[in-house]
């Protein structure tokens, strides 16, 4: 299967377009789901992986066989969403209000606010919207996307250091967020309980 890989990235490196189609195909999901958790919204995300794809097979002459393929494509992909993010004037940053008025779409199933992994994963993607640029991008690689320091290190050109550095603060973040919301949503229930 990686010789095959290693095949397609090696014919589309010499413009072979069938190739790239084909490596396209095998990697758009995981590009898609990056864009996704860095955007925070589907339909950017697919224009984010188009244009990043276009960037891609731009650029395939340049890619060096040395490096994988994956890592370099996230480079390309996490670019292209912050620049995105930057030219649409999004605000990466709300503020806490921004939680409860969208709390409220969220389904708690339990009256203890105990929430399901999927509710708690929403809660999380929009938490990093919050979290600066470096922090969001070392949070989404790292903890999102399950990849290794030194690879999420050559994704964004940072040393380890910082790369932990901006981990720790971002989880710094996101934990104190959650306690806050889940410490507000209990007050709600009560309160409703209660009939206040």
């Amino acid at each position: 299967m990686q010789i095959k890989a290693d095949n397609n990235i090696e014919k589309a490196r010499k413009g072979d377009r069938e190739a790239f189609g084909k490596l396209v195909k095998e990697h758009q999901q995981y590009a898609f789901n990056l864009a996704f958790r860095i955007a925070c919204n589907e339909e950017d995300a697919r224009d984010i992986v188009q244009e990043s794809f276009i960037k891609i097979w731009k650029n395939m002459r340049l890619f060096e066989p040395n490096m994988k393929f994956t890592t370099w494509m996230y480079k390309i992909v996490s670019n292209t969403a912050i620049d995105f993010l930057r030219s649409a004037k999004r605000a990466i940053k709300v503020d806490i209000d921004g939680f409860h008025e969208k709390l409220e779409q969220i389904n708690f199933e339990h009256p203890e606010t105990q929430l399901n992994n999927k509710e708690t994963g929403q809660l999380i993607r929009l938490i990093s919207e919050t979290l600066s640029e470096k922090q969001k991008l070392v949070f989404v690689l790292r903890d999102l996307e399950g990849l290794k320091p030194n690879e999420v290190g050559a994704i964004l050109d940072l040393p380890e250091t910082s790369i932990k550095s901006n981990l720790y603060h971002a989880r710094k973040a996101i934990k104190e967020k959650l306690l806050e919301i889940f410490s507000y949503e209990r007050i709600m229930t009560a309160r409703r309980h209660t009939g206040e």
